[in-house]
């Protein structure tokens, strides 16, 4: 019986550094803002999604990539902003339109669930995306009141600008650091 559960012990042994041996990295940090963390797979997402809303043919280049990281960057001092600000998140039933909006441009539910699997993406991942863009414009419009489009423009690129320089951008994927910083 002794033996046994010693026996027991070293299998178990065996078999958890075996599964150490051949662990696999799933996903990697590539960018920090202000310690809040951007892993490759959502610049990944943020490509994939882009795309299928656009309408393009997808591009994980490296160009690509250093585009999609620059927006995430962006995305995480507006959600900085925001929860400082106490900006109330819209309700996941307002990205109903939009969706209904993406999805009439394809002749076929098929057809849409196609583009969505090309893209390989979820509908999930697309009303999450969708439900940041009208945060964002909710965001822009009670931040930044203005007498026209191009005056809300300006005044919330100024201060995207002046959030980027405030901010510890770290990149852990030297690759991704060209233009995005």
């Amino acid at each position: 019986m002794r033996i046994t559960h010693c026996v027991l012990k070293l299998a178990l042994g065996i078999g958890l550094c075996m599964g150490i041996a051949i662990a696999v990295i799933v996903d990697r940090i590539a960018i920090v803002v202000d310690g809040a963390v951007i892993k490759q797979s959502d610049i990944l997402n943020e490509i994939r999604v882009t795309d299928f809303i656009n309408g393009t043919k997808l591009d994980l280049s490296l160009a690509a990539q250093k585009e999609a990281a620059s927006r995430l960057i962006d995305q995480k001092l507006i959600r900085k902003a925001m929860a400082a600000g106490l900006y109330q998140a819209p309700a996941s039933s307002e990205t109903d339109r939009l969706l209904q909006q993406v999805r009439q441009r394809f002749a076929t539910h098929a057809a849409y669930e196609r583009e969505l699997a090309a893209k390989g993406i979820t509908e999930d991942l697309l009303k999450e995306h969708l439900l940041w863009q009208l945060a964002v414009l909710r965001f822009i419009g009670l931040r930044f009141p203005g007498p026209d489009a191009d005056a809300v423009n300006q005044q919330f690129f100024a201060w995207l600008d002046e959030s980027r320089k405030a901010a510890r951008i770290d990149f852990k994927v030297d690759s991704l650091q060209g233009e995005s910083k």
